[in-house]
């Protein structure tokens, strides 16, 4: 038999939609109607193959009465093939239900994490801003899995609701009494299981918020691993690390115990209703109130109800989860955007510009900015490149504020001295999209002087970089970062420190190759290093956010006492300066 093709919608999804952030509730709801279709076709197969079940001991019963008692061969046969009929529909049903329930969870799985995600990178910096990073990590690596189970039990719950309805509708023609046993005794099977989940709510929430904390301090402490060996702070952080960790173990203890007696009044309260119809249907067959054809329905009722009463138990337990999971996300997802995407201006391009500050980076050269304090550089290389909404930057005159985000973010590209790697080949470390050749690629690191790269791995360009660059040393991570900058091509390119971890002759080559490939293109660098500045075209010198001083380098660190003590790092350096054609920032 062939089963009918379950149609998958191809994943990631191109629209993941816009997820409704007023209640948990209407979260999910909203993620339900997105994917409408599968739900229903998930929960009419899904009744199909419990339904069938349910009237399967009504066919053994007639079986049982017709062929056995009464000797009717005949009979015997037909209800024979009835109950192997209803067999196949059961098997049947059963793969396409599971079918449909795999791709409702796929889909509602992956459509909250592109939502986190898209969300994610519009959030920028405001994310972590006010949310730890463990409890974004958190966020991702668990509440998409539990809310997208709700997807998947909606199908049983609804089946297992119509196939109880079912039981109680046949019971009730067989004998009133025992039906009403059903009609009664389901609700308060479901009251005492219900009953269970609010505690076992409270201490989801609680180990979820624990569990989100110890994630935070695991970053932390992962990411200041080597500073902490420095300053011999390890043993606190690990001290920390492991007291929140029992933390977070007592509290899963918790969660256990509630959800095991959850697991044991599942099998109990449904166990003593299955006792309550089978003595109450042995009485009725020993006063000759019902045939032993009804019994044994009564019998087969009485056990398949435990397997809807465990589903509906189950589908309970998972929309706590998922509400709880909801939750946390919306707590995400309801953080501003650090940028506002409403610009609609269009711009030739040209200087790139700091009003705030006065600095400015004229179309097609490579300005250097100096700043101090050194941590300025970081603040202002995000004004340049929009990273915030209060900037009033412009390119070629026009504010970066009016721009759309995409050609703001295609046009004019920032790349901090943090830029991570991840695990893959070398030739994704700086072309991860796979647009451009492997030429192109083995050019980019030339001018970064990362070919050398290539011979510490096997496989040259397909060699494997373990996760965050592990396997290299701090330049290389720094260098690698910066091929990958330069495949891009932007015309204005922001960067800070590129150099920063690597030695002066190092330093020296990249610089030079660096004006060279970006020749004729804006590019601006944030550095204090003597081996970049002398061979920009201008340099910004900027105190306090603004510019105080503009020109060449050899200039700016003949005339100007205060750049050249900064940037010398040498204290007596504080000499007067003479009269100079330097293009002064506050005459300006």
């Amino acid at each position: 038999m062939r089963l009918p093709s379950v149609h998958v919608r191809s994943l990631p999804l191109s629209d993941p939609g816009t997820p409704d952030v007023t209640s948990p509730t209407r979260f999910l709801l909203r993620t339900a109607a997105q994917q409408w279709r599968p739900m229903v076709a998930g929960a009419l197969v899904g009744t199909v193959w419990l339904l069938s079940q349910a009237v399967l001991p009504a066919a053994i019963g007639e079986a049982v009465d017709l062929g056995v008692v009464d000797g009717d061969a005949r009979a015997l046969t037909r209800w024979s093939l009835i109950v192997l009929g209803l067999a196949v529909v059961t098997a049947w049903a059963a793969i396409v239900r599971h079918r449909f329930g795999v791709t409702n969870w796929l889909t509602a799985c992956f459509r909250t994490l592109q939502q986190v995600g898209r969300h994610t990178s519009r959030a920028g910096t405001a994310l972590t801003a006010k949310l730890p990073q463990g409890e974004v990590l958190a966020s991702i690596a668990s509440d998409g899995p539990r809310l997208a189970d709700a997807f998947d039990v909606t199908q049983r719950a609804v089946a297992s609701v119509a196939a109880v309805v079912v039981v109680a509708v046949l019971v009730l023609r067989t004998s009133v009494p025992i039906g009403l046993v059903i009609l009664i005794g389901v609700p308060v099977v479901m009251a005492m299981l219900l009953l269970v989940l609010r505690p076992l709510q409270e201490r989801q929430r609680l180990h979820r918020k624990l569990s989100g904390e110890l994630t935070s301090i695991g970053t932390d402490t992962v990411r200041g691993l080597r500073i902490l060996r420095g300053i011999g702070g390890e043993e606190v952080f690990l001290g920390r690390y492991r007291a929140k960790s029992q933390q977070v173990r007592a509290a899963g203890v918790r969660v256990a115990v509630w959800e095991s007696a959850l697991e044991a009044l599942q099998i109990l309260v449904p166990g003593l209703l299955v006792a309550a119809l089978v003595w109450a249907g042995a009485r009725a067959t020993a006063r000759g109130d019902i045939t032993p054809g009804d019994l044994v329905a009564l019998y087969g009722y009485a056990a398949f109800l435990t397997s809807p009463l465990r589903m509906l138990v189950e589908a309970a337990d998972k929309y706590v989860r998922a509400l709880v999971a909801a939750r946390r996300l919306i707590t995400l997802l309801e953080v501003p955007p650090a940028v506002t995407d409403d610009g609609t201006a269009t711009t030739p391009g040209g200087a790139l510009a700091d009003p705030d500050s006065g600095v400015v980076a004229d179309a097609g050269d490579l300005t250097a900015i100096v700043c101090d304090p050194p941590e300025d550089a970081a603040v202002l290389a995000r004004r340049l490149a929009r990273f915030d909404d209060d900037t009033r930057a412009t390119f070629g005159g026009v504010r970066l504020r009016d721009l759309p985000v995409h050609e703001v973010r295609t046009r004019v590209l920032l790349a901090e001295d943090d830029a991570q790697l991840f695990s893959g080949t070398v030739r994704e470390q700086v072309d991860p999209e796979h647009r451009h050749t492997d030429d192109e690629v083995l050019a980019a690191m030339e001018v970064a002087d990362a070919l050398d790269i290539l011979d510490l791995v096997d496989g040259g360009l397909a060699g494997t970089v373990t996760e965050r660059g592990r396997s290299l040393s701090g330049g290389q991570r720094q260098r690698l970062a910066l091929a990958r900058v330069l495949t891009r091509g932007p015309e204005a390119l922001v960067l800070v420190e590129p150099t920063s971890a690597v030695d002066a002759h190092t330093e020296a080559r990249i610089t030079g190759r660096l004006r060279a490939q970006r020749a004729g293109r804006t590019t601006v660098v944030a550095t204090a290093s003597p081996l970049v500045l002398p061979q920009v075209d201008q340099v910004c010198w900027v105190r306090d956010g603004h510019v105080v001083a503009r020109g060449r380098h050899a200039d700016l660190l003949a005339h100007d006492a205060g750049y050249r003590r900064f940037v010398t790092r040498d204290a007596a350096a504080e000499l007067p300066a003479p009269r100079a054609e330097l293009s002064k920032g506050a005459a300006q």
